[in-house]
């Protein structure tokens, strides 16, 4: 939905045509499907990276990997909320407000941004957890008994 939302959002005249909608109507539809999408992309993402790392180990980038994440997703659903209530046509006079400036630009920056750290930190503290390139196997000083290599 977000990838098929962001192409049709490259050519809002033929959207328009196409769903009967004015040239604005269509912009903002596709900005309000765009914005769910990507909703439901990060979600899936921090929480499937939250499960593994779970699976693997509790630790702090994995604790600070969720709040990050947690909180960008929520920054664009409240911002997806705005859009949503602009749309239908509810006047909530800050919420309105919010859909109309540049600080709703802003806020979806901010929160993507937010989502992007929190998937950063998950992959960290999921990497450091399975350890792929085998520091702990190398770490392991010798066995000192022979007995284990005989037999």
């Amino acid at each position: 939905m977000y990838l098929i939302s962001q192409l049709l959002r490259i050519y809002p005249d033929g959207t328009a045509a196409a769903f009967d909608l004015t040239i604005p109507e269509a912009r903002q539809v596709l900005a309000i499907t765009s914005g769910l999408g990507q909703i439901v992309l990060f979600t899936g993402l921090v929480t499937a990276l939250w499960r593994a790392h779970l699976a693997t180990g509790l630790s702090g980038s994995g604790v600070r990997g969720l709040a990050f994440g947690a909180a960008g997703v929520g920054i664009l659903m409240f911002l997806e909320a705005a859009l949503v209530l602009d749309w239908i046509g509810w006047e909530l006079s800050p919420v309105s407000m919010l859909a109309r400036t540049t600080a709703l630009d802003a806020g979806i920056i901010a929160g993507t941004a937010l989502v992007f750290a929190g998937l950063a930190s998950l992959g960290i503290g999921l990497s450091q957890a399975i350890d792929p390139f085998g520091r702990a196997e190398r770490e392991v000083p010798p066995s000192v008994s022979g007995a284990e290599e005989t037999g």
